[in-house]
Order: structure tokens, then sequence, then C-alpha cells
């Protein structure tokens, strides 16, 4: 390149940055004077630096305490606001929740997502295929005890899993991952897999590693142009092909469901779609086939990682504190015995394991941020403006670390649910792991069942122990869309 031709170049490449940092300022002189408090951030890139310096709940818990319960930071040119505390949460996501229930609209929702699905959409869409969803699903087990046996059934495999490892150092992550899984398959693609299944090995492994690669303020979401970058810095292909893997499975088998399709026959969440395709025909808005494959990719997401990531919580804490593992197992062996699995109708007689299950909720604090929601218009709130296409964050951690609510939120209590009679004292309502609104997980229901019986059943056969005595597991976490405990091995060994 001459000295003319490199001249132009760079006269070329200056002036897209100018263009950039002119539409920057212009977007941010848009926003109200009264937009919620926040740092000032940088050019371009906003609050991003100090999002990545070091642990975003900490970040958030500093920010909070200097600019209160309502605070706006910038993640790129995207003004996100960052809403504190039970009072403010609900007032936003409870009592104003038709203003505060959309979905961001960026790069990520549109290309990945298409605006479609359960968690992606907004407005009209978004209220039909949850509706679908949710009738579809308690027809399919969603809150009855039908689906009890599919789980029983799946704690039997998982627990065979484990004796075979005769108690010697072993990390249940990926064997818990599968066993998660294969209920959510059964509901959807109407059976299980094998846990040596290749296919099935490979798409539980794809969703871990998505949800450890999507965070806050993750770069495709503020600066989707980083995709054009060489190389992939920012896992952006790695998030895409992924996603791509994933669509291609869930294809697969809504093209293997339409072949076998039988209208008074229906087997799965899949084959209740597709009866609701054939009645509104194939170019309906909501019954078409992306809108089911991203409400499958739905129902995996929120159905798989989470519920086994607090498993994995659960035993951490169980090491930890062996007097609580043994005070559960003699209510397990009180009310249950040892001739046969524990079933949901023991669940009420078991107050302890409901206050240890809450408080593991409550510390292991999984989904500390929840997920964006967006704003189609400028909202009034609390004396402040967020202007149209900001990002909220629902900051769940701010409840569940708040000790104006826990007494020592640092540490673990189970006994702080209960009262002086043993039962439940009604504080477990403060703890919100699923968050909370309209978009208050749509798997809840499942996930107390399906922990009240995998915990319950692991202890009811084994004990779990650390590695080796001088190595507990770690309290250390990765933070992607959910807050994982670090990997880890213990000893699951059999009760005598």
């Amino acid at each position: 390149m001459d000295l003319s031709s490199l001249l132009s170049f760079s006269s070329v490449t200056v002036a897209i940055v100018v263009i950039l940092l002119i539409l920057l300022i212009s977007r941010t002189l848009q926003w109200p004077a009264n937009v919620p408090p926040g740092p000032s951030g940088y050019p371009i890139v906003g609050s991003m630096p100090l999002l990545r310096k070091g642990n975003v709940l900490e970040t958030f818990r500093k920010l909070r305490a200097q600019y209160g319960d309502v605070f706006s930071i910038q993640i790129g040119p995207r003004l996100t606001v960052v809403i504190n505390g039970a009072e403010a949460l609900k007032e936003a996501f409870v009592k104003r929740a038709d203003e505060f229930s959309d979905r961001p609209s960026n790069h990520f929702a549109k290309t990945f997502f298409h605006f479609k699905g359960i968690g992606s959409s907004s407005g009209e869409h978004w209220k039909q295929t949850r509706t679908f969803s949710l009738s579809t699903l308690r027809n399919f087990g969603f809150g009855k005890k039908s689906l009890e046996s599919r789980v029983q059934e799946e704690i039997e495999a998982y627990l065979d899993i484990i004796e075979k490892q005769n108690g010697q150092p072993y990390d249940v992550k990926e064997v818990t991952t599968m066993a998660i899984s294969n209920i959510i398959c059964s509901i959807t693609f109407g059976n299980r897999f094998e846990y040596t299944d290749a296919k099935f090995q490979r798409l539980t492994s794809l969703f871990a590693e998505n949800f450890r690669l999507n965070s806050v303020g993750g770069a495709i979401r503020s600066f989707p142009g980083l995709r054009f970058l060489p190389g992939d810095m920012f896992n952006i292909r790695k998030l895409t092909q992924n996603l791509t893997d994933i669509k291609s499975f869930v294809f697969e088998q809504i093209a293997e469901h339409r072949k076998t399709f039988e209208e008074e026959n229906q087997r799965d969440f899949i084959d209740a779609f597709l009866g609701q395709q054939i009645k509104h025909g194939e170019h309906d808005p909501i019954f078409e086939d992306m809108n089911l494959s991203i409400s499958v990719m739905n129902l995996f997401t929120a159905g798989t990682d989470t519920t086994a990531t607090i498993i994995r919580w659960a035993i951490i804490y169980l090491i930890h504190n062996k007097p609580i593992q043994d005070k559960l197992r003699q209510e397990i062996e009180t009310v249950v015995g040892t001739s046969r699995l524990p079933s949901l109708g023991d669940k009420p007689s078991m107050p302890y394991y409901e206050a240890f299950i809450t408080e593991v909720f409550r510390m292991g604090n999984i989904t500390p941020l929840s997920v964006p929601h967006g704003t189609k218009k400028d909202i009034q709130f609390r004396g402040m403006i967020i202007p149209k296409g900001s990002s909220i964050i629902p900051n769940l951690d701010s409840v569940m670390t708040d000790p104006d609510l826990f007494e020592n939120p640092d540490l673990f209590q189970a006994e702080r649910f209960l009262g002086k009679d043993g039962q439940m004292n009604g504080k477990e309502r403060t703890v919100i792991a699923f968050s909370l609104g309209r978009r208050i997980c749509l798997g809840e229901s499942l996930a107390r069942l399906e922990l009240f019986l995998f915990i319950t059943s692991l202890l009811q056969r084994f004990e779990c122990l650390p590695e080796s005595p001088d190595k507990l597991p770690s309290f250390d976490t990765t933070l992607g869309i959910t807050r994982a405990s670090k990997k880890y091995k213990c000893r699951v060994v059999k009760m005598k």
C-alpha cells in the first residue's frame, strides 16, 4: 500500500470512529435529564470496564449504596437500569407489570431467537406463546402427580450411575445435568435418552457451555459488530455455532414428530404444538416452526442447567454442614423410611427439607440478575425517567443478601425459615429464587418437584462427603446466565 492509499485508509478509519462517537454522544444527549443516576462511564464502551473489573454483584452492591435502589449504567450504547431491593422490585415487576414485562430489543434476541419463543418475545406474541406453553405443560404433568413417576424413573437411573462410582471422588455435574435434561426431554420429545447417547451428551454440553459464555453486559449484546472481527476473542462465534447446533437438534425432533403425528394420540409438547399448527394454519404467527423450536430451547434453558446447578449447590452445603445433612436424613427416615423412594406426598411432612432448600435458593443465588427486561416506551418510575429502548435488570441479589431481611446473610442457616413449632415461619416468601411478576420462571413447579425428589432420594441412599477431609468443595463461583459453583469432586458413599 503506497503512502497516499495509507493516508486515505487512515482518514476513512478516523471518519468512522468520529461518526460512531457522534452517534453515541447524540444518543446520550437524547436521554432525559432525570434518568436514574449512575457512573458516567467511558466513550463508546460506557461502564463495561467497571463490570469486567471484578465481581459484578459486588459492583452493583457498591453502586446501590452510592446511587440508591434505582441506578443506571451505560453498557455500550445502551442505557441499562438496575432495580434493587424487595420494595422497588415488587413495585416495578408486580404492581406495574404492564410496563415492565417486555424483553429488550437487541441484535442477540433478533438474530438468534427472532423475538420468538417464551423467553425473547414481548407483547401479544409472548402472552399467547406462554399461555399455550403453560396449559400444555400442565396437560403433560406440570404440578400433577402424573409427572412424579417420570422423575422417579430418572432418579433410579441417576442413583445407579452414582452407586457405580463406589464412593470414589466423582464430579456429579455431567450426570446431574443429563438426568434433569432427560425429564425435559420426556415432556417435549416424548422420550428420555440413555446417558451414553452421544447426541444427548452433546446437547446438554452445548446448553451448559452457553450458560457459561452468556453474561450480563456480554459483548455480543452490546456490540454486535464484534462478530465481524477476526478470531473469536469474545466467544461470539462459539456461542453462535452452539445455538445453531441446538436448533438443528430441535428441528430434527420436530421433523420426526411431524412424520409420526396422530391427532388423537398427542405424546408431548411438540405434538401439542403441531396439533395447534394444523388447527390455525401454517402461516399463523404463533404456531409456526421457528416459534416452536425457540420455545423448546427456552424450556431446556429454564429447566435444565438451573435445576442441576441448584442440586450441585445443595451438595456443597450438605458437605460443609454435616449436622444439617444428618438432620435431613433423620427426617427422611422418619417420614419415608428406607423401603421406597420419597414421594411428593411426603413433602408437607418435611419442613426441615423445605427450610434447607429455601436456604440453598438464597445462598446459591443462581440467577442473581434474573433475565433482562426492556422498555418499549418511556417509563416514569419513582420520579425518574427510564427511556424507551433501555434494558432493565432485576437485581435479585439485592434481596437474597439483604441483612434487613436475613440476619447474618453470609451464613448458611436453614433454621432461619423455621418457627418455634418446627414449621415454616413465612420468611420463605422473601426469597425470590424464580424471579417475580409475569416473567416468573415457567418451570418453577417442575423445579421444586425435581429438587425435592432428587435431594431426598440421594440422601436416603447415600452420604455426601468431601473428596478428602482436607479438600472441601469451594464456594467460589462463575457468573454467566447462572451463578454456578466451580468444578468439584465429592464422595457419595452408600449408607449401610
